[in-house]
């Protein structure tokens, strides 16, 4: 099934998990995350509570009305000198504005983790969305558009966080 599903998303690396909040915690502890992590209130509860089981602290970014993805021009306001990253949710397969919170993640010094729960076989731009920031992370439970009854997925395409995750 990875070999597969890496075909078909067009992706580097990609590890089965049991389910996608463990695929988040998995991402929080690859990147050595720890501090505070930037995110958005709208999203599934395991969102937060995967930062929070981590030991990091969530601090809430409001949404764009239009997307009700993570609003950007909201990101650099809530950045402190604990802050480690930004967990954005790209929701009901509207992507985040994946090139704004780049340039944001990298001016900060940021690693960028995607909650890809919603955006399974979604492409930006001519390629799988699930490319974009240092990991993303897929849900396969029944709610979601593909699934599995249950599951998880993180995808990456650089080579050290596919170490660590492995």
């Amino acid at each position: 099934l990875e070999v597969k599903l890496k075909e078909f998303l067009g992706v580097k690396h990609l590890f089965l998990v049991n389910n996608g909040t463990i695929a988040l915690q998995i991402a929080i502890k690859a990147l050595n995350l720890h501090g505070e992590i930037i995110t958005t209130p709208f999203s599934y509860v395991a969102t937060t509570s995967s930062i929070v089981w981590e030991g990091c602290q969530p601090v809430f970014v409001d949404i764009d009305p239009e997307t009700l993805c993570l609003d950007p021009g909201q990101i650099e306001a809530a950045i402190t000198p604990r802050t480690t990253a930004i967990l954005a949710v790209h929701v009901y397969g509207h992507p985040c504005e994946v090139e704004r919170i780049r340039e944001i993640a990298d001016r900060h010094g940021l690693k960028v983790i995607y909650d890809a729960a919603h955006a399974f076989g979604v492409k930006y731009r001519g390629r799988s969305l699930v490319t974009h920031g240092d990991i993303a992370t897929l849900s396969f439970h029944a709610t979601k558009l593909f699934h599995t009854g249950e599951g998880g997925a993180l995808i990456t395409d650089d080579d050290e966080v596919a170490h660590l995750i492995s």
